[in-house]
C-alpha cells in the first residue's frame, strides 16, 4: 500500500467488501433452487401471501417497473428486493410479458423466476396429440385445473349447444366435442371453471387452423368434421411423421371404394374403459362387437373423431399422398408395410406377425 492515501485505501477496502458480499449472494443463489423470505433479507408480511395475486406484465416493461407492479399487487413485499435478485441472476433484461396469476406463499425468487420463464400461470398442463376426451379430463383433474364431474358435465352441456363462434359449430347436431380440443401445452388462470378451461381449449383450437390448413381442407371435398374423423385415426394409427400421408391414403382409398376401414384404433376407442382407454391386444370377440365406432363391422366413418388429432395428422388428413394402398400392417418398430393387394397385405401379415389378418 505504499504511497496510497488513507482515502484510497479506504475505499479499495469497501468495494472488496461490496465485491465479496455479492459474490456470496450469488453463490448462495447458485446453490439454492428455492429462495425462500430468510434469504432474501427480511420477512415477508403474511398479509403479502394470504391470497392470490395476478399481475399484468407488457412488452418493454423494465425491472424496476415490474418489481413496482408486483409490489402494488401484492405479490411481493419488496420491489427493491424483487430489482437486485434480477440482476444479481442476470435476469432483469429477460423477463417475459404476460398476464401472470401467483398463488399465496410463493418467495420472490419464485416469482422472479416464473416471470423469467413466461410461466403465466402454476396451472399448466400439456394436451399430447391423442388423447380422447376422457383423458384430457383426466389430465385437467390432475393439474388441479378443473373437478372432473364439471368438465365431463360442461361437456356434456356443450354437446347440446351449437357453440356458436367455435369451430365446432360445424360438427354435426348432438355430437361430442371429440376431436375439437387441441393438443397443447394450456396454461390457465387460477379459479379457472370448467367452462372457462373448455372455452380456452376451443378457442386454441379455431387459433390453430391456418388459412393455407383451410385450403386445403376445401380443397379435400371433406367437410371439416370429416377431415378431423380421419386425423384422428391417423394420429392413433401412425406414430412416424412419414407415414402420415400414406395412413391418409389407405383411409380416403377404402372409402372411395366403399370398403370398411377396418382400423383397429376406432374398435379400441369402442372398447376402451377408464383403466384401458386403448386396449393394445383386441380380442376377436372385440372385433365383432356391435358399435357405431368399429369399423370392421360398419362402412364409412365413425360419427366423430375417435382422439385429438394435431396439425401434422389434420394436414395429412386433408392432404392424402397419392398412392394405391389399401392396406397396412405394423413392423413391430413403429413403422408400417403398406400394400394394394390383399395377397400382398397377407404376405407382409406373415412377415411381420407370423399369422393371418
Amino acid at each position: 500500500m505504499l504511497g496510497l492515501s488513507w482515502r484510497t485505501i479506504v475505499t479499495l477496502g469497501l468495494l472488496i467488501a461490496v465485491m465479496v458480499a455479492v459474490a456470496s449472494v450469488t453463490v448462495a443463489i447458485s446453490r439454492t433452487p428455492d429462495l425462500g423470505p430468510e434469504l432474501e433479507g427480511e420477512p415477508v408480511p403474511e398479509t403479502v401471501h394470504s391470497e392470490p395475486a395476478s399481475v399484468t406484465i407488457v412488452q418493454g416493461d423494465s425491472a424496476a417497473v415490474i418489481a413496482r407492479r408486483l409490489l402494488s399487487g401484492r405479490a411481493i413485499a419488496s420491489d427493491t428486493r424483487f430489482e437486485l435478485l434480477a440482476l444479481l441472476l442476470g435476469w432483469e433484461g429477460q423477463l417475459e410479458p404476460g398476464s401472470y396469476s401467483f398463488e399465496a406463499g410463493l418467495t420472490t425468487y419464485e416469482i422472479l423466476r416464473r416471470i423469467h420463464f413466461g410461466e403465466t400461470s402454476p396451472l399448466r398442463v400439456v394436451i399430447p396429440e391423442g388423447l380422447r376426451l376422457e383423458q384430457v379430463t383426466e389430465r385437467l383433474a390432475q393439474a388441479g385445473v378443473v373437478d372432473p364431474a364439471e368438465f365431463a358435465a360442461a361437456l356434456e352441456a356443450a354437446a347440446q349447444t351449437t357453440l356458436a363462434g367455435s369451430l365446432a359449430a360445424r360438427r354435426p347436431s348432438v355430437t361430442s366435442l371429440e376431436g375439437y380440443i387441441f393438443p397443447s401445452a394450456y396454461s390457465f388462470p387460477l379459479g379457472s371453471t370448467a367452462e372457462d378451461a373448455l372455452r380456452l381449449m376451443l378457442q386454441r383450437f379455431n387459433d390453430s387452423l391456418t388459412p393455407e390448413l383451410w385450403e386445403q381442407i376445401a380443397e379435400s371435398g371433406r367437410t371439416l368434421h370429416e377431415i378431423l374423423t380421419i386425423a384422428s385415426i391417423i394420429e392413433r394409427e401412425a406414430a412416424e411423421d412419414s407415414e402420415r400421408a400414406l395412413v391418409s391414403a389407405v383411409i380416403w382409398n377404402r372409402l372411395d371404394a366403399g370398403m370398411p376401414l377396418q382400423m383397429n384404433s376406432t374398435v379400441q376407442y369402442a372398447v376402451g374403459v377408464p383403466a384401458d382407454w386403448w386396449k393394445r391386444d383386441l380380442s376377436d370377440e372385440d372385433l365383432v362387437r356391435e358399435s357405431a365406432y368399429n369399423t370392421y363391422i360398419v362402412s364409412g366413418l365413425p360419427p366423430t373423431p375417435i382422439a385429438s388429432p394435431g396439425l401434422a395428422s389434420i394436414e395429412a388428413a386433408a392432404s392424402p399422398a397419392k398412392v394405391p394402398y389399401l392396406f397396412f400392417v405394423a413392423r413391430g418398430d413403429g413403422t408400417h408395410a403398406f400394400a394394394v393387394t390383399y395377397e400382398e397385405h397377407q404376405a407382409n401379415v406373415e412377415r411381420y406377425r407370423g399369422g393371418s389378418q
